[in-house]
């Protein structure tokens, strides 16, 4: 009886709150890996649990790649307007209105479901923020472009593409909507220690926070021997990517990882399909020792809301 009865107890014992996740850990690309077998064994070969893509067709998005990323436990970010020329006025310069318009495609298509239930997690509003031959958007625009992500999916965190030392600064020296900034590592930034810890505190000068990555496809120092996505370039060896790894994700303020690019579509400069060289045992290995170290680092709640 006794026995029963602290059982009983034990079992009506409030568990109490669940525990704040880790930072998410992910990779842009994934062309070429849109089912649920591939990227169920993706999360565990290399940690990912999420996924940055671009798309602007919200009919494919909604009947293939959210029920894929939802069944396998995937998070997922979006760039939602497209590229350049979908926001580019004939001049060169970026158009702000434009940008909205290809925005608002999306709205009340079905998406909203998967946002509630916490599959798309993020909004890029844009993806480098110099590509334009005439004016870039400044910071005012930066600002209005996140305030309307919010108005349409108030529960999206909203970020840009660009480090935090180039984001234009804004009249009152500080972000008021945008939600985040991404501060992705190469060999060429120099000293990664110095790197992560400039930027971070140019983010939160800004008050924007930080998403860190590394640039694998295209940031190596040479020592692989892989050429990389670009001529010229070259990709990160295993060593390259735990040694920097370890660094961006071990910042205070990092709220979510993303490394450039996992894709088995894209061919590189010397032919290879992208993802062939993250699928190496060493390479492998090394991303899911930084995916490891990034599912131990305190939570970082990047939104404002």
């Amino acid at each position: 009886m006794t026995t029963l009865l602290l059982f009983a107890l034990a079992a009506a014992a409030p568990i109490g709150p669940a525990p704040a996740p880790a930072p998410l850990y992910g990779f842009w690309g994934l062309d070429g890996f849109w089912n649920v077998r591939d990227l169920t064994s993706l999360r565990t070969r290399i940690r990912m649990g999420l996924v940055q893509m671009a798309t602007t067709d919200p009919r494919s998005a909604l009947l293939d790649i959210f029920p894929a990323m939802k069944a396998a436990g995937v998070k997922v970010s979006l760039r939602l307007t497209g590229g350049p020329k979908n926001y580019t006025l004939p001049n060169g310069d970026f158009s702000l209105p434009a940008w909205k318009f290809h925005l608002e495609k999306w709205h009340n298509t079905g998406i909203e479901a998967y946002i509630s239930d916490g599959t798309v997690v993020g909004h890029m509003l844009l993806d480098d923020i110099k590509n334009y031959t005439g004016r870039d958007p400044t910071a005012a625009e930066l600002d209005e472009m996140a305030r309307y992500s919010h108005e349409l999916f108030p529960e999206v965190m909203a970020f840009v593409r660009e480090r935090a030392t180039a984001m234009p600064v804004p009249d009152s020296g500080k972000y008021e909507h945008v939600d985040a900034i991404v501060n992705q590592y190469k060999a060429l930034d120099g000293d990664v220690a110095t790197f992560a810890m400039v930027e971070a505190n140019a983010a939160a000068r800004l008050d924007l926070g930080v998403i860190n990555g590394l640039n694998i496809a295209n940031g190596g120092d040479g020592s692989s021997r892989q050429p990389g996505w670009a001529k010229g370039r070259w990709a990160m060896s295993a060593e390259e990517i735990r040694t920097y790894g370890k660094v961006m994700a071990g910042v205070p303020t990092c709220g979510m990882f993303l490394n450039w690019e996992y894709d088995g579509t894209e061919r590189w400069v010397d032919g290879s399909v992208g993802s062939t060289w993250f699928d190496r045992p060493d390479v492998e290995a090394a991303l899911a020792e930084v995916g490891d170290v990034v599912s131990r680092h305190p939570y970082v709640k990047l939104t404002r809301r």
